[in-house]
């Protein structure tokens, strides 16, 4: 028993220092957007990510984390931001609800990233600030 929770907290140690050594990148956080004149938020944040593993009746459990994104239309629900490419101020990632790329362009200056959506061949405009997302 002694050993089991040592090793529970060892686990609880190790993965809150995992989510500390993750870098901090401009779109973590909450955002407050406008997709094509209508308010919408945006979300990204590091989570845990433990990976289990087994090979017959053994089993290994890693822990580890990973960069979630949501985006909510509106009142409509959240949907999963995924395939997240970002190089310095350019982001792109692919909004899983229609299944398209957006893109997103950071300036730091104001804090504000612009870019655009793209449906059904046509592009529409989205604008995000830092906020109350």
């Amino acid at each position: 028993m002694k050993r089991t929770l040592m090793a529970l907290t060892l686990l609880s140690i190790l993965t809150t220092s995992h989510a500390s050594q993750v870098a901090n990148a401009w779109y973590f956080g909450n955002w407050s957007c406008v997709i094509d004149g209508r308010a919408a938020r945006m979300v990204w944040q590091v989570v845990d990510d433990p990976q289990t593993s087994c090979s017959g009746n053994v089993c290994s459990t890693s822990s580890g984390v990973a960069v979630r994104g949501w985006f909510k239309d509106g009142a409509g629900p959240w949907v999963k931001l995924v395939n997240r490419s970002a190089s310095g101020a350019d982001l792109r990632f692919t909004y899983t609800g229609d299944n398209t790329r957006w893109f997103l362009r950071h300036d730091p200056n104001t804090g504000v990233a612009t870019g655009n959506t793209i449906w059904r061949g046509n592009t529409y405009p989205l604008q995000c600030s830092q906020g109350q997302g």
